[in-house]
Parts: structure tokens; sequence; C-alpha cells
């Protein structure tokens, strides 16, 4: 006659928990490591082309304003008058000022 074999069910000690959580733990940390470093590093790179187009769009801004400073001189305005044969009439000229 065959023998039936109960298999007896181990239960899991405390070490074998603690085995458990700790490997779990550092699979975790090691994710998180991995994104971490990941997103800090695109976020640097980021900053970088940020700081290069704040660069560039301040450069592009100071030689718009020369540009602007030397077309608003008055020496310029009067050659363009001259140029279009505009005549300057003190009666007809009116000077306002900025505040």
């Amino acid at each position: 006659m065959a023998r039936i074999v109960k298999r007896k069910r181990r239960r899991l000690s405390l070490n074998g928990f603690a085995l458990i959580v700790f490997t779990f733990s550092m699979i975790a940390w090691l994710i998180t490591t991995l994104l971490v470093n990941t997103i800090n590093t695109s976020l640097t790179m980021k900053i970088q082309t940020m700081s290069e187009e704040l660069a560039m769009l301040k450069n592009e801004n100071q030689s718009l304003n020369y540009e602007i400073q030397t077309l608003e001189n008055k020496d310029r305005v009067y050659e363009v008058a001259q140029a279009a044969n505009m005549d300057q009439i003190s009666e007809n000229i009116i000077s306002v000022t900025g505040n």
C-alpha cells in the first residue's frame, strides 16, 4: 500500500521575512537612485539650454536697442526729411517732451 505523505507548509521565519523586505528595499533604492539621477541630468541640460537662449536674447536685445538709438537720432531724421524734399518751417514745429 502506498504511503500518504503530508507535506508540512513551512512558515516564514522572522529572518526570512527580514531578508525579503531588505531585498525589496534594495531594489527600490536602486530604481529610485537611477530615476533621480536621470531626471537631475535632464533638468541640468534644460537649464543650460535655457541659459544659452537667455544669453542670446540679451545680446539680441542690446543690438536692437543700439539700432533703435541710431534710428532715433535727430540728425538722421533731418537727413531723411531732406532726402524726401521736406523743409523745416519753424512755425509748423511742435516740440513734445516725454516724462
